[in-house]
């Protein structure tokens, strides 16, 4: 399910999904919250605010009225996955990353701060820098302030792989390369 359709459930939902993480304080802008609901999914949004999805349904469950105790007999039915918090990177980065520099020629770098300070939408500028990477040893690398998890997610339709590191509180630093061919006969 889209957050869009969430949101559609009351009017006081807005509040609710800003209250799991404050990431989510830029739906509050309608421009952004036309833009970006569609895109997001439930799982997603419980991976952006670092929670289970298991607890974000049951908390946006609650909010639209149902009844606790069905929800958490319904929730018991999930996965074991579900019902902790997803991990989004491995621990280090990828061998396609892991002796490149910021620096480096293959690095296109967009910086998305000012995106997020004017409150624009910056999918589209994003996605055509993505189009132009035609080297497939060119890599983006985004700075966002929050882990852009839906990108990634879209990303990978593309045949991008990706890792994200946090590192200031709220900048994120995200990696979009073509995962090495692995050589097998």
């Amino acid at each position: 399910m889209k957050i869009k359709k969430v949101l559609e459930l009351y009017e006081g939902m807005l509040d609710v999904v800003v209250e799991l993480s404050p990431e989510f304080k830029r739906l509050r802008n309608p421009v952004l919250r036309k833009a970006m609901t569609n895109r997001i999914t439930v799982e997603q949004a419980a991976r952006i605010a670092g929670v289970p999805l298991a607890r974000m349904l049951y908390t946006l469950n609650v909010a639209a009225g149902e009844d606790p105790q069905w929800i958490i007999e319904e929730l018991k039915t999930l996965p074991y996955a579900a019902h902790e918090v997803q991990p989004v990177n491995p621990s280090h980065k990828p061998q396609e990353l892991a002796e490149l520099a910021d620096s480096d020629p293959r690095i296109q770098f967009l910086d998305l701060m000012p995106f997020d300070e004017r409150q624009e939408d910056p999918l589209p500028t994003i996605l055509k820098q993505l189009v132009a990477l035609k080297d497939k040893q060119q890599i983006l690398l985004i700075r966002h302030p929050f882990d852009p998890i839906p990108l990634r997610d879209l990303a990978l339709k593309f045949g991008f792989s990706s890792w994200a590191e946090e590192r200031a509180p709220h900048e994120w630093f995200t990696y979009f390369y073509r995962p090495a061919q692995s050589k097998e006969k």
